[in-house]
């Protein structure tokens, strides 16, 4: 820009610095680092995610693409503009509370059979999935996040590469066990092959560009580029040197296909998407634009000019303060020259009204939440297309997070759990009338303790609780105070005909503390029928 003041980008793109071109291979063919027009088409639509997501130093750094300079503005001075422009996270604030309302209930296992018990192994790998420590919940998070802002990402499902331990017990002992990489952003993947045109077909490679750092010396390393390409029951490992790509590694894996699990949230085609934010993105920098044009205004023009009339400035310097006048001819004058503030007032209107665009466009009931009250069929309105989204990528989410745990049970032999992620995206808890309309049907007999505190649950009254334990303490509670409100009584033998016609002791389903609850509540009833034949 500097070597051509003249040149005004009217695009994101500026001169020199638009989409990705195709490369000349050097090795045609024979090159995994190429990248497919797919790639390249979506490629496109990155860059302004890109620049919201890295924040403001990467605006600030590639400001010739979007923060172009003026026509006949000084380069100093539009260096100066740059310095002061600050992008704010809008986009990536969006998405942080998007995925945060996903997942913000735990990720659970069940038995795929629906009655069955889940392996504790499963407690154990979801507690750390990527051999980092990492949960399945904080690594969904990552995962989502990626997809929303791209439009899709990966996880690749691996097992160390070592002999095959002769028991569980040794497995456990050396630690062999799958894991998840990732997540990987769609960046990452440079280009894949069907095994033909059908929409169907199989994946049979991918390839995955990647970065290993290796030690060097006692105290130092290296950063090397590596291509991963997978196949359905291999992979091999690219590395760059002197005369170009070369096969660095090799291997076989125990699984039929290929371990890459995806995600999407704006699905085209088989590894193809769309970032379904980028409208946001380019209102986000478009604010970030104005924001720093408004900075720049102020910052110049916040000291009002002193314009004088009838002095000759070659005679003399003025130095100006508080302590000091200026002594004019008769016919001279002095005054400040000041911008109105209409004009400020204007762009800044203009940054509320971006602002207003980003809500409208976006998740709406996410970036500004109502305080007004609204009714209960408003409310639902105003959240179909957001719930909507955010339904879709949750499902989405749920299904690749199945994948890679069924593969990792592949890799292990054993019965993989289903994979549940709770889809109630209402943040709305349920109101004090609510909460006694429930409490009354349950009082007249209408719900059950179980779906009461179910309700509650569910309306965000009642912390993550475990309801049977629930209903379990609190015929505890009962059975004690029956046992203060039975003290000093004789004890009461039950006869079969006390027992509520139809019930046995051998129900099932009804624990021995409920029975309990039933006997004692029977010997109450009949000690106060005895005492009142004694007061007849």
């Amino acid at each position: 820009m500097a070597d051509n003041p003249g040149a005004y980008s009217s695009g994101i793109y500026g001169p020199g610095n638009g989409p990705p071109e195709p490369k000349k291979e050097v090795q045609p063919g024979n090159d995994p680092s190429y990248l497919s027009a797919a790639y390249l088409q979506m490629s496109q639509a990155w860059q302004p995610v890109k620049c919201c997501q890295l924040g403001t130093q990467y605006f600030r750094e590639n400001a010739a693409t979007f923060l172009s300079q003026e026509p006949r503005e000084d380069h100093d001075a539009w260096l100066r503009r740059v310095s002061h422009a600050v992008l704010p996270p809008y986009l990536t604030r969006m998405v942080d509370q998007a995925v945060g309302l996903m997942l913000r209930k735990p990720i659970t296992l069940q038995s795929k059979e629906g009655d069955g018990d889940v392996d504790p192994f499963w407690d154990d790998f979801i507690a750390d999935v990527d051999g980092f420590g990492t949960s399945i919940e904080a690594f969904a998070k990552r995962l989502a996040t990626e997809s929303i802002l791209t439009g899709h990402a990966a996880t690749l499902v691996d097992f160390p590469a070592t002999e095959p331990a002769p028991n569980l017990a040794i497995e456990r002992q050396l630690g062999l066990r799958p894991y998840f990489i990732g997540p990987i952003a769609a960046a990452d993947i440079l280009g894949w092959r069907a095994g033909d045109d059908s929409p169907i077909a199989p994946i049979t490679q991918v390839r995955i560009n990647r970065y290993v750092t290796e030690p060097v010396g006692p105290f130092g390393e290296q950063i090397i580029r590596e291509i991963l390409v997978l196949s359905p029951g291999a992979w091999e490992t690219y590395r760059k040197g002197d005369g170009g790509w070369a096969k660095h590694n090799e291997g076989t894996t125990s699984l039929a296909g290929i371990p890459l699990c995806v995600t999407y949230s704006a699905k085209v085609g088989e590894l193809i998407s769309k970032p379904p934010l980028l409208p946001i993105a380019q209102l986000n920098i478009l604010t970030a634009q104005r924001l720093a044009d408004l900075q720049h205004a102020l910052h110049v023009a916040a000291l009002p000019i002193l314009t004088i009339s009838g002095w000759d400035d070659t005679d003399s310097t003025i130095g100006l303060s508080a302590n000091s006048a200026i002594v004019l001819p008769p016919d001279g004058s002095a005054q400040y020259v000041e911008p109105a503030s209409s004009a400020f007032q204007s762009q800044q209107d203009f940054i509320s009204h971006l602002e207003d665009q980003m809500s409208n466009l976006g998740l709406s009931t996410l970036f500004a939440q109502k305080n007004a009250a609204e009714t209960a069929d408003s409310k639902k309105m105003s959240r179909t297309d957001s719930d909507s989204m955010l339904q879709i990528i949750s499902q989405d989410l749920e299904r690749c997070l199945q994948d890679a745990i069924d593969l990792a049970g592949q890799f292990l032999n054993k019965e993989a759990p289903k994979v549940v992620i709770d889809r109630d995206l209402d943040l709305q808890t349920l109101s004090s009338e609510q909460v006694n309309q429930y409490q009354q049907l349950w009082m007249n007999g209408v719900i059950t303790i179980e779906t009461l505190l179910s309700m509650l649950k569910k309306g965000e009254i009642l912390p993550d609780v475990d309801i049977e334990e629930e209903v379990e303490a609190v015929s505890q509670e009962k059975l004690q105070s029956m046992d203060i409100a039975l003290a000093g009584s004789e004890p009461v033998e039950q006869s079969p005909s006390d027992s509520p016609p139809g019930k046995t002791d051998e129900d099932e389903g009804e624990s021995e503390a409920r029975k309990e609850v039933v006997r004692r509540l029977q010997k109450l009833a009949l000690r106060n029928g005895n005492n009142k034949e004694e007061a007849n």
